[in-house]
């Protein structure tokens, strides 16, 4: 850390009325080092920075947490120092997300959670600007989650995502934006995307805040299973499945001819999940199924199968030929 860099963070310190939080979470990645170097030297000139080390299972990169819906898989370093800070403001509540109207008219339009990646680099001269104006509306909408990662530090995410250059902006996959990047424009995509094609991680997350019921509400009216849940029915955590299967049974209640296509959709994948995810398949199947799958359930019955497997194809028969 250069000493200009050095003065910046005193003088943030300054500012701090009282303290404020930092999660740090490490991870086995060997860049993990560079992540505590950097809180280490932070916390040095400003102690008011309370940080907090932490370590979860479903992380596989070490990541800063600036705010509940701010992370940082970068090293805020020189000229991106001063987002950083300033982000840490807004996260302590002792400064407002500075909006402009227009902006915030177009914010309070945004029905369903958001997922943002913004891929930075060091060096880049036009990365810190829309940092700046990205970040402060995560910080006011409690729709919005962005994570902004360096693509030189992280190569391995950037080349899987096609990142040729930065800033690049991205979007439930289906948006991309690099260069010059309009916040009017990107803040009208989140307003109007299609939500069949939410990504994962943005339905996990409306899964685990209790928004199953409008997750099944949105399948219903494009009467269509989205391909993102799938994935989170086979998801290896246990929790991430559960919430899956709340918005499935909520479907089956509300539009069980729709529900009853689940099965044919799941089928393909149950010889390659371990023994867990197989008895919550199955468990799936019996809730939804019209019959179409008797005859593979009373095949997986009569086979030498872990003894939990085979408890539920016969639950799953059970309550098929009840229905």
């Amino acid at each position: 850390m250069n000493t200009n860099e050095q003065h910046q963070i005193l003088s943030f310190n300054d500012q701090l009325q009282h303290n404020v939080r930092l999660q740090w979470i490490k991870t086995p990645d060997s860049r993990s080092h560079l992540f505590e170097e950097f809180c280490i030297s932070l916390n040095q000139y400003a102690p008011k920075v309370q940080v907090i080390r932490e370590t979860e299972d479903a992380v596989h990169i070490p990541e800063l947490r600036v705010h509940s819906r701010i992370r940082y898989q970068a090293l805020p370093a020189g000229h991106q120092l001063p987002a950083f800070l300033n982000t840490l403001l807004m996260a302590g509540d002792q400064k407002a997300p500075v909006i402009s109207s227009e902006l915030k008219a177009l914010l309070d339009q945004i029905s369903l959670p958001v997922t943002l990646s913004l891929y930075i680099a060091e060096q880049c001269p036009f990365c810190p600007s829309v940092v700046q104006s990205l970040l402060p509306l995560a910080a006011a909408s409690p729709l919005l989650e962005i994570t902004v990662i360096d693509a030189g530090l992280f190569t391995e995410i950037a080349e899987k995502n096609h990142v040729l250059s930065v800033p690049t902006l991205i979007l439930d996959d289906q948006f991309r934006w690099t260069g010059s990047i309009p916040i009017p424009e990107v803040l009208d995509a989140m307003i109007h995307r299609d939500p069949s094609r939410l990504q994962t991680d943005t339905l996990m997350h409306m899964l685990a805040d209790g928004n199953a019921g409008m997750v099944s509400e949105m399948m219903a009216a494009r009467n269509m299973i989205f391909p993102a849940l799938l994935e989170l029915l086979v998801h290896p955590r246990w929790s991430v499945r559960l919430g899956a299967m709340v918005a499935i049974e909520t479907l089956a209640a509300e539009k069980p001819e729709l529900a009853s296509r689940l099965p044919d959709l799941l089928w393909p994948q149950f010889d390659i999940m371990d023994d867990k995810v197989k008895g919550d398949i199955l468990y799936m199947i019996g809730e939804v199924d019209n019959g179409g799958s008797i005859k593979k359930l009373q095949a997986i019955s009569g086979e030498n199968r872990d003894p939990e497997v085979l408890e539920a194809a016969e639950e799953a028969l059970t309550k098929i030929s009840n229905r």
